[in-house]
């Protein structure tokens, strides 16, 4: 089963529904029981929804997508603002 450290760690896969039924269905199960995560959850995907709705309208800026492309080049191993309790 899912805790807060798993759901927060696949929160955008969970949104973007690139997980698999199993794993849907633990994170499923979590944010019932989890009003904070269900909050992060909430909040992350009215976030996305906001942002997807403006780039229909709005062209994206020349700087502000030279440095998507550069965040998408990058190889980003682990979020330091997730604690994963190894101490390290």
């Amino acid at each position: 089963m899912a805790d807060c450290r798993d759901t927060i760690q696949m929160l955008y896969s969970y949104l973007d529904e690139m997980l698999d039924d199993a794993l849907r269905h633990d994170i499923d199960t979590h944010l019932v029981s989890c009003p904070d995560c269900q909050g992060r959850m909430e909040f992350e995907f009215e976030v996305k929804a906001r942002i997807r709705a403006k780039a229909v309208h709005e062209p994206l800026p020349a700087d502000l997508e030279r440095r998507l492309r550069e965040c998408f080049d990058m190889n980003v191993v682990a979020d330091p603002a997730v604690d994963d309790g190894s101490g390290q």
